[in-house]
Parts: C-alpha cells; structure tokens; sequence
C-alpha cells in the first residue's frame, strides 16, 4: 500500500531543480573565492599570464610569507580583532538591554510607544556624515579606535529584532517568575536570555561581520595608520601598494611576486577568519527562535 506521506511525481521534479538552483548559487559564491585562493598560491609568471582558475599554478607561499613578514598587516589584523570583539560585545549588551523593557506592554511601561518612537526614526533618517564627524572630532575621538565603535554603539535594526522576539515570549513565563518574587533582572538574565539563544547568536553574527568587514570610518577619522583596522588597509592595498611599508627583505621578495597574487593572499588573509565563526553559530540558526516555549 503507497504511503500517504509519498511524494508526487510533481513534488520529486520541484525538489530536483530546488537543489539545482541551490547548487548553482553556492558555486557562484564559492568558486570566487576557490579563484582567489588559487591565485594567492600560483607563481608570478601564472598569476601574470591569467592561467590561474581554481587550482594554484607553481605553488608557493611567496605571497603569505611575504605579507607575514610586513608588521603593518598583522598589526592590522589585530586592530581588526580588538574592534571586532569589543564592539560586538558592546552592541549586544546595549541592544538587549533596550529591547527587554520595549517589550513590556504599555501598563508596564509608560511612553513605551513613544520610547520606541524615540528609536526607530534615526533608523530611517541619518544624520550625515559631515554631523557625524563633526560630533566624533568635539568628543575627542579622533585618532582612536573608540571612534569607529562608539558612534554606532547602539544598532536600533537590532533592537527591534531583539524587541520583538521577547515580545513573542509566552508572558506566562515572565508572570510566573514575577510571582515568585524575580525582578526584571533576574528574568532577564535566567530566563528571557537563555530562550533568547538563537537571536542572539544572529545578531551576533551581523555584527561581527559589520565590524570586521567596515572600512570607511578608519579613512574618515584615523589619520594614523597603525591604527587601521585590517579592511582600511586591505582597500588602500587593493587600489595602490604602497611599497615604502615594507621592509628592504619584504621588498625583495614582493618584486619577485604578481600583484594579483599578493592581493589574493591579502583578500584570503581578510575573509578566512570571519568564515571561521560561522559554523560555530550554525546550530542556533537552525534550532529557531522558539527554543523553550511554553505550550498551553
């Protein structure tokens, strides 16, 4: 007897080209950067002539050698970190600590609606960047790293989505809790944060990704260059090389390279890390957001 849970004819043909298509996207993001990659490690003379595609040519480490041996590059690279680690933690803190009483009902908080007014209009209109500078320059923050975290501390996109995910919470949980005597505290750390998982591992991820791959305030107010995160420098780089960073040994080394692959060892050198906290996190994207969830 044909089970009832047997896909038709029609919904086997869906699923095929699903995973076609599927496969098409993944190859056009993936295959750039196996390009990339392979180009980093081929030879001057192949690199030179296009030859590369996704396998290296002539494999060598020239190019990574090369830029590990410049201390810009890995001064950068922790520039890159710091800003990385600090600023996140700093916007997730912030973010949830707006969200949790925006997602009080207006009994228990009052001019919650005009609170939350308060932050959705400088999502939808900006300031402009002159405003913008000129508020870092009169804090004093110019020349500093603090510069590229403080003025975007508070991501308001955030805190909408964390908003409305306590919102969704089942508010028995919350009046259970306030019964036995938690304060707002205590149910936020206890109770709404561990449900609050997966969200938090998203947001998280976005700004990560945010802070590692922006580039244009350090152009706008850092002046000094050893205090360019990685991406600023990586994008000077990619427009011109400037040779006199470089030691007399790197030097001689970078003549004998292509410059496409000593841009692929610095395109790789950039993306590989923030890649790597991706399949850290990919279990709480695929749990959902419903984690805990209180059934009636």
């Amino acid at each position: 007897m044909k089970s009832k849970l047997a896909k038709s004819f029609g919904d086997r043909v869906f699923l095929v080209v699903d995973y076609i298509l599927l496969f098409i996207v993944s190859l056009t993001c993936l295959l750039p950067v196996v390009h990339v990659a392979a180009l980093s490690f081929s030879d001057t003379v192949s690199a030179s002539t296009n030859s590369v595609l996704f396998l290296p040519k002539g494999f060598n480490m020239a190019a990574y050698e090369t830029m590990f041996s410049n201390p810009i590059f890995l001064n950068s690279f922790f520039v890159s970190i710091f800003r990385t680690l600090v600023g996140t933690a700093i916007n997730l803190v912030l973010a949830i600590l707006a969200a949790y009483p925006l997602s009080k009902e207006d009994e228990e908080l009052r001019g919650r609606k005009w609170i939350s007014l308060f932050f959705i209009i400088p999502m939808m209109v900006s300031g402009g960047l002159i405003p913008n500078y000129l508020l870092v320059n009169s804090l004093g923050l110019m020349d500093s790293l603090w510069a590229l975290i403080l003025p975007g501390c508070l991501p308001i996109a955030n805190v909408v989505l964390m908003m409305n995910f306590f919102r969704g919470i089942n508010r028995s949980i919350f009046e259970s809790a306030e019964i036995d005597g938690a304060n707002d505290f205590t149910i936020l750390l206890r109770i709404a944060l561990p449900l609050a998982t997966a969200s938090i591992a998203t947001v998280t991820l976005f700004q990560m990704v945010a802070h590692w791959n922006e580039w244009f305030g350090a152009t706008i107010y850092i002046n000094d260059r050893n205090k360019w995160p990685l991406q600023t420098l990586l994008r000077q780089m990619l427009t011109s090389i400037d040779y006199n960073s470089f030691g007399a040994e790197s030097l001689g080394k970078l003549r004998l390279l292509s410059d496409r692959s000593f841009r692929g060892a610095m395109i790789v050198f950039a993306t590989v890390p923030i890649m790597c906290v991706y399949p850290f996190m990919q279990k709480y994207f695929v749990s959902g957001i419903t984690i805990g969830s209180v059934k009636e």
